[in-house]
């Protein structure tokens, strides 16, 4: 059991490495463009959608 652990820890420690950081990524301006996008997005994405399905009541 204890090989088990000792490989789960060096995967998670080797994925952990791979992945960037957050600040790597993103500073304060590119973070709130990337939530103004995301938001905007979410919106349209929404909106089309809403074209599309229609809720009818189950009575």
């Amino acid at each position: 059991m204890p090989k088990n652990k000792d490989y789960n820890l060096k995967l998670i420690h080797t994925v952990y490495n791979q992945l960037p950081a957050f600040t790597d990524i993103f500073d304060e301006d590119t973070f709130y463009m990337f939530v103004f996008i995301f938001i905007i997005s979410t919106i349209v994405v929404v909106f089309i959608l809403s074209r599309f399905i229609t809720i009818k009541a189950v009575e």
